[in-house]
């Protein structure tokens, strides 16, 4: 008689096994964004780079989170193209306003004003215009909706935003802060999965 062959093995892969493959590939797509991330941020020089680029890294998170299979450099390389100046006008503006807020902050970390009372008052401000500034970059970065609308109209909504989501502008500013802290700590990281994170937080 012919015996029926039971496979061996257990009967269903361990939860841990699942989690641990979905990060690895969590991982490896992070990455992957990153490095394009930074090309396509040398592409226009940094400068007019890194909009368009982080619109592109978004595109990509997204469409990950949906369940589909991301192809990472056709994908972002035709955003990029596609929101290349739509994302520069839109976006050049309030990068100003965060580099100079935080350049701010800097100064009164290092204690620019030997007075500590205008040193705070000046601080407080610094990181509110910084931390509006931020979450009103992710808004146009990681909603293609925002950023297809009229210049005055997308500079309207994502400062507005902001204010009326105030529960998940507070949580993102405090991660993506805290994450830039970890950066300046250990500069591979940063270099590696530095600013895909920080897309992947705002997304």
């Amino acid at each position: 008689m012919n015996e029926t062959r039971v496979p061996a093995g257990p009967e269903r892969t361990p939860v841990w096994v699942t989690r641990l493959s979905e990060l690895i590939d969590r991982l490896y797509l992070v990455i992957r964004v990153n490095a394009v991330w930074w090309m396509l941020s040398l592409l226009g020089l940094m400068v007019a780079g890194v909009g368009p680029a982080s619109c592109a890294a978004a595109e990509a998170f997204i469409a990950a989170r949906h369940g589909e299979r991301v192809r990472v450099l056709p994908l972002m390389w035709a955003t990029y193209k596609d929101a290349f100046g739509p994302a520069n006008l839109r976006m050049l503006p309030l990068l100003v306003i965060q580099a100079g807020s935080l350049s701010m902050l800097w100064m009164m970390a290092t204690g620019v004003l030997e007075d500590p009372v205008p040193s705070a008052i000046l601080g407080s401000l610094a990181a509110v215009s910084a931390g509006w500034a931020t979450s009103s970059l992710a808004a146009i970065a990681t909603s293609p909706r925002v950023r297809r609308q009229d210049l005055l109209v997308t500079w309207r909504l994502a400062l507005l935003l902001p204010g009326v989501l105030l529960l998940r502008a507070i949580p993102l500013v405090v991660l993506l802060a805290v994450w830039l802290l970890l950066c300046s700590l250990v500069w591979p990281m940063a270099l590696l999965l530095g600013a895909a994170v920080a897309i992947n937080i705002a997304v």
